[in-house]
């Protein structure tokens, strides 16, 4: 039987699963996603953690909160189907007032166009630019007041196939421990939250998915042509099409898949391609010219 997407199996311990840890906010309560994966992500107004959690007895569970050294990162991989275009997935820059300049060589100078528009709001995954010109390097910036201007550049010869991750930088993090008895997650000796199940579909676990795999730095990663991300092992219902340079499902996969609407087929996982993880260098550049027209203008009417 063909799904789209797949499920990882939950941890002998069953600890996987959704936990209230209330709030005092008027604005509603935090809540904690224990995935699959390994990942956790603890939602609260105004923003979310996101982070690792492992076993270090048979009831006691580590909670270590992804740091991230840089604001961005860039996968890209070649695509044979867009020619000379440039083509790039924006994960994450609905979170600042990010920009971005494509250079055709390292010594031309920075023209940073900016992603969103002011208030953007309203918004509908994913978000994908198609850019009618080659490039060697991709550069990224966040304009931040009071401080000096970081350019973030990545050489990108030989890709033409993009996902690029805004990282929000939070609060200083801390692990945690947890212990977990009779479906009850403890944080403390008094306090407990019972487990609930994970929504099996929805924008919110969506959402959640996404977010925990955008922060995990990995030298590769995953996607289907719509730039959903792939949880999983790609070796179990995958095989590795040399041709098309994509792992595809020869029991689900039909023929030109790749090339159907991205929004209708973004939960379709039967052709996945890899994304390499692109070198980054940290530039402190003063002269660069600014380009306020957004790429992508979202408001709710």
């Amino acid at each position: 039987m063909c799904m789209f997407g797949k499920t990882m199996a939950q941890n002998d311990m069953d600890v996987v699963g959704l936990y209230s840890l209330g709030s005092s906010s008027p604005e509603g309560g935090n809540h904690l996603f224990v995935l699959e994966n390994g990942k956790f992500v603890i939602t609260y107004f105004g923003g979310v953690q996101v982070g690792e959690w492992s076993l270090t007895s048979n009831t006691t569970i580590l909670f270590t909160p992804d740091i991230k050294k840089n604001e961005f990162e860039l996968y890209g991989r070649y695509n044979k189907n867009i020619g000379n275009t440039v083509r790039i997935s924006f994960e994450g820059f609905e979170e600042a007032s990010s920009f971005i300049s494509l250079k055709k060589t390292k010594d031309d100078k920075h023209i940073m166009k900016k992603v969103f528009n002011e208030n953007a709001n309203c918004f509908n995954y994913p978000y994908v630019k198609n850019f009618r010109s080659t490039t060697e390097t991709i550069s990224f910036m966040v304009l931040k007041e009071e401080m000096e201007t970081l350019i973030y550049d990545f050489n990108t010869k030989g890709f033409n196939d993009f996902i690029a991750f805004f990282c929000k930088n939070e609060d200083e993090a801390y692990p945690f421990y947890a212990t977990f008895k009779h479906n009850r997650l403890y944080l403390d000796e008094n306090g407990y939250s019972t487990k609930q199940q994970l929504p099996k579909e929805g924008e919110d676990i969506d959402f959640i998915r996404r977010v925990a795999s955008k922060n995990a730095s990995n030298k590769t990663i995953l996607c289907n042509p719509s730039y959903h991300l792939f949880e999983g092992n790609i070796n179990e219902n995958h095989i590795f099409d040399k041709e098309k340079g994509a792992y595809i499902n020869p029991q689900c996969y039909i023929e030109g898949d790749e090339f159907m609407d991205k929004e209708e087929f973004f939960e379709n996982m039967e052709i996945i391609y890899e994304y390499e993880a692109l070198k980054i260098s940290l530039s402190k550049y003063h002269e660069f010219r600014v380009d306020n027209t957004p790429i992508f203008i979202t408001n709710c009417q």
